[in-house]
């Protein structure tokens, strides 16, 4: 679906096709493969679906077999570096998931479906076609994934959607899912492995952009209400001053942690890794006196910042929620001062917002807390000969 779509937005179908043929002879499980792609109507919509013919040996496939197979074609593909390393990649997570699911080390790792000629069909195929638009160099949003419901049937058997390495996909990659709209299989592993690896941020509604193409991918099932389609939009981003990027907020509640070690979690917490962390007093039910310690972190650091927060606290659970946030961007640099003939290096923060104008400038207090105690003058006085510095530097660049 992912393939028709961006096909259906104007991807070079001959390009795809080159990068396809390099799959049979990399992959000695394959041993034939017939790309076709042609527009089909879905509950009355328009939309481009693609088939693959394929001759394949039967049985399983070593993890590591696909996992080589990938990069062989990716090495034998003109390709860009950026197309290679987001195909390499969404094999790579696909295996890794499937065979923790399974309990085995990955040299172990032996893969049924997600071991067939399609898989790496799918994955090569899509990584042409956003080479042939041009997108891995843009940014990539997504929307929250439409999982389906019901049960779905596998070489493992037959369990409730979605299938197990969607969730975990899902859980590592932050990737927000809901339900439905119909009682069928929505989302595959191999879907949302690609989408882990392409999408930088996800979001409820779109972000502020002009459309300039779109395209419909069609699913090979008819579903009993629902247009089975997958729609990309490609465009350009209306201007603003600032970046922005999605993160986790955890959260837990607590009403019997002393203060100092609750001021000891604060700090474990910061040393691990989280953006930002506090402590919030409240009021609980019959009117307990209490905390809210709250972090700040990326996705990929939540697990590991909620199990500091459980450990140092010895609370029952921790909430977490995303959000998206505007930022600006940042960069640290030393500024060098001279005071009393002595000469000391101060860390600054610059923040600039996207035209590269400089919003603010910060020194380091740590640093500005370390001269003034070293020439017992007042922090104050050392923090504005640092800013007429750090300003004067910022000027200088400006006439260079």
């Amino acid at each position: 679906m992912l393939l028709g779509a961006l096909i259906d937005a104007g991807a070079n179908i001959q390009n795809i096709q080159e990068t396809l043929e390099l799959i049979p002879q990399q992959y000695s499980k394959c041993k034939s493969l017939r790309f076709e792609t042609a527009d089909v109507a879905r509950h009355g919509f328009r939309t481009r679906a693609v088939h693959f013919t394929i001759s394949e040996e039967e049985g399983e496939t070593g993890a590591q077999q696909l996992i080589q197979a990938s990069q062989d074609v990716a090495h034998a593909s003109n390709l860009s570096e950026e197309a290679r390393s987001f195909a390499v990649a969404s094999v790579k997570i696909l295996v890794d998931v499937e065979s923790e699911l399974h309990g085995v080390e990955l040299s172990r790792a032996h893969l049924h479906e997600a071991g067939s000629t399609d898989t790496l069909a799918d994955v090569f195929g899509v990584a042409s076609a956003c080479d042939s638009l041009g997108v891995l160099r843009g940014e990539i949003c997504g929307t929250p994934v439409a999982v389906g419901g019901g049960l779905v049937t596998f070489s493992h058997g037959t369990i409730s959607t979605p299938a197990p390495a969607v969730l975990e996909i899902a859980r590592r990659h932050g990737i927000p899912l809901i339900g439905g709209p119909e009682a069928e299989e929505l989302a595959t592993p191999t879907g949302i492995a690609m989408l882990s690896c392409l999408a930088k941020r996800f979001l409820e509604t779109y972000p502020p952009m002009v459309p300039e193409k779109i395209g419909y991918g069609a699913g090979s099932k008819e579903l009993a209400k629902t247009p089975n389609l997958l729609r990309v939009v490609l465009g350009h981003a209306i201007a603003g001053k600032f970046d922005s990027e999605r993160i986790l907020v955890l959260e837990t509640n607590l009403d019997d942690l002393p203060g100092e070690m609750l001021g000891h979690a604060l700090q474990r917490i910061l040393e691990s890794g989280a953006m930002d962390a506090w402590i919030t007093p409240v009021i609980f039910k019959k009117s307990r006196p209490g905390h809210v310690l709250h972090a700040i972190c990326e996705i990929d650091d939540a697990q590991k910042i909620s199990e500091v927060m459980i450990r140092e606290t010895g609370t029952l659970g921790v909430r977490f929620q995303a959000w998206n946030r505007f930022t600006l961007q940042r960069k640290v640099e030393t500024v060098k001062l001279e005071i009393g003939g002595r000469t000391f290096e101060v860390r600054v923060k610059f923040a600039k917002d996207r035209s590269g104008k400089v919003v603010r400038v910060k020194p380091e207090f740590e640093d500005i807390r370390s001269i003034a105690e070293t020439l017992s003058m007042p922090a104050r006085e050392v923090s504005d000969l640092v800013m007429l510095e750090a300003m004067q530097l910022r000027f200088r660049r400006k006439d260079a």
